[in-house]
């Protein structure tokens, strides 16, 4: 156990950070790994903060870029005079959808009138802006070639996400773009397409056409590595809807009867099928969560890596827990055991390291569902009792986040 709270407001990111309440009302970040801390001061719901322990906040017009001892501050004002078009006003808000290890990149919607950019206005446009983390200057702005509205906005980047090299964005339908958050050059445009047909790591893309046919490219250079095709394909879920991976979490294609997985050269297929989200693993039963592959005999699960075929641990987990994907995939494997019926739904939980097999939590009954995960190996369960005194959040992590 790395960290424990009696609050339940704690918002988990990269790298071991975390925030949370602290004294006064003020939040700090905290890194759970390594003991630091910094008090932030306010914070809105929503935030990102980089695996370096910065904090980024979107406040209406405002964009705050804070670390220890110091704040910055753009505006959706200075991303339209950085954008040059004087016939627009500056959107009332802004949506963060990616950081890199220089710049986080958001979205607002400059419009012939001041509008957010949830709203279908007329007139306005989405418009991809990179705030550079270190003195919140408006480095580059870019045309999405998409109007605001819903599906401008719907993209979610996940807080947990370390720093990306490209961001994936779906600015209107069937239109999906990947961007360098640094530059904001666009490396590869899909028109006709779905968001979910694709998964980013690092400088690779995992594509598919919709039609049972996969590639793995380089968005850096163009190049196509390797291709795939096999029945009823599909992207492997990344736990999230940004579609961005870690570089802890492998890519991989789910077919009708087995897995293809991204190793060192292109894709493996592991002749396993896919797990059913929803369905425990039964006695006998082998299936792939990705490239980890599990096979329950009794009371255990064999859990081995599908692309080498080395054993890697036997897994303790009763039958009636099923494979749990409510986190970014990456380090840890997930089963969760749901208990209904009462006032809320809540659950048990048991998170196992990929790499080495070894247990990382175990919980009882009546944890709030839907634990919080990190793709690096820090998880964070709650309790869902009001009345239990003291404790009611515990943060967790893989033996090298100690």
């Amino acid at each position: 156990m790395l960290w424990t709270s009696e609050d339940l407001a704690i918002q988990l990111g990269p790298n071991g950070w975390l925030t949370h309440p602290g004294d006064g009302g003020d939040y700090v970040a905290r890194n759970v790994r390594t003991g630091e801390s910094w008090t932030i001061g306010d914070l809105s719901s929503r935030r990102e903060i980089t695996p370096d322990g910065v904090v980024v906040q979107s406040e209406g017009q405002r964009i705050l870029v804070q670390r220890e001892g110091a704040t910055h501050t753009t505006s959706t004002t200075k991303i339209l005079a950085e954008f040059g078009d004087d016939r627009l006003w500056p959107g009332t808000n802004s949506q963060l959808v990616g950081v890199s290890e220089r710049h986080v990149a958001v979205l607002t919607c400059p419009a012939p009138k001041p509008s957010s950019l949830m709203d279908e206005v007329e007139g306005g446009r989405a418009v991809l802006a990179g705030v550079d983390l270190r003195d919140a200057s408006v480095d580059w702005t870019r045309d999405t070639g998409a109007g605001c509205g819903v599906d401008a906005a719907r993209g979610f980047y996940p807080s947990t996400l370390p720093a990306q090299l490209y961001l994936l964005l779906e600015p209107a339908e069937e239109q999906v773009m990947a961007v360098d958050p640094d530059t904001g050059s666009v490396a590869q445009r899909w028109s006709g397409a779905k968001r979910y047909w694709f998964a980013v790591r690092g400088e690779h893309v995992l594509a598919t056409d919709g039609q049972g046919t996969a590639t793995w490219s380089s968005l850096r250079t163009g190049k196509q590595i390797d291709e795939v095709s096999c029945p009823l394909m599909s992207v492997g879920d990344p736990g999230d809807t940004s579609r961005q991976l870690s570089p802890e979490a492998t890519p991989f294609v789910e077919c009708r009867d087995s897995v293809r997985a991204v190793g060192e050269d292109g894709f493996t297929e592991i002749a396993t099928p896919p797990f059913a989200e929803g369905e425990p693993v039964a006695d006998g039963d082998e299936l792939a969560v990705g490239h980890p592959v599990l096979r329950r005999e009794g009371a255990i699960i064999r859990l081995s890596n599908g692309l080498t075929g080395k054993a890697i641990g036997d897994l303790d987990v009763p039958e009636d827990f099923e494979v749990g994907r409510y986190a970014p995939s990456g380090r840890l494997v997930h089963f969760v055991a749901r208990e209904d019926g009462g006032p809320r739904n809540t659950g048990s939980y048991r998170a196992f390291d990929t790499v080495t097999g070894e247990l990382v939590v175990s919980t009882g009954e009546g944890m709030r569902t839907g634990a919080d995960a990190s793709p690096d190996g820090i998880i964070v369960v709650e309790s869902d009792d009001e009345d239990v005194e003291g404790t009611r959040l515990w943060v967790a992590g893989t033996k090298e986040s100690t």
